[in-house]
């Protein structure tokens, strides 16, 4: 599966993630170890939180993610929490305790991290049902500022 990871991110060169430019293309695996693609949400409001293990901010944040997941996942929004440079392992674990109901992936050669400019944990992408990144969200957001910039696209 690595070996898949690897050649599904050689696709692209990296590029910058302008503001209300076409998002870059996911280089992540989900917990059974599939590949995860941006054409996997096309036509959604797609929510990417990067976070990374042993971050008190990530968790913390994770109920905000999740409020406005389950107050919008009727209108099309979903979310992809992507655990950089970890592993599977941690991923399912932290799940499983916080409960979330949205897609994990482990970004374990952080090259989604690095194709999305993130320096900060926790950071939050939004990307429009047509694949344009709309907001980037560093560091921990209150619910409002999630909420409002996932409203602003629906």
């Amino acid at each position: 599966m690595l070996a898949a990871l690897l050649l599904a991110a050689c696709d692209e060169a990296p590029r910058q993630t302008a503001r209300n430019g076409p998002a870059p293309e996911i280089a992540a695996l989900d917990l059974d170890g599939r590949p995860v693609r941006l054409a996997d949400y096309a036509g959604k409001v797609l929510i990417i939180n990067f976070w990374l293990g042993g971050c008190a901010a990530c968790v913390q944040e994770l109920p905000v993610i999740e409020a406005v997941y389950r107050e919008h996942q009727g209108d099309g929004v979903v979310v992809l929490a992507v655990n950089v440079g970890g592993n599977a392992d941690m991923a399912r674990q932290l799940a499983a305790e916080r409960g979330n109901g949205f897609d994990n992936a482990v970004d374990e050669l952080s090259l989604t991290a690095i194709r999305y400019e993130v320096g900060v944990f926790p950071t939050v992408v939004v990307i429009d049902r047509a694949g344009k990144l709309r907001a980037r969200l560093v560091g921990q957001i209150p619910k409002s500022t999630l909420a409002a910039k996932v409203a602003a696209l629906l």
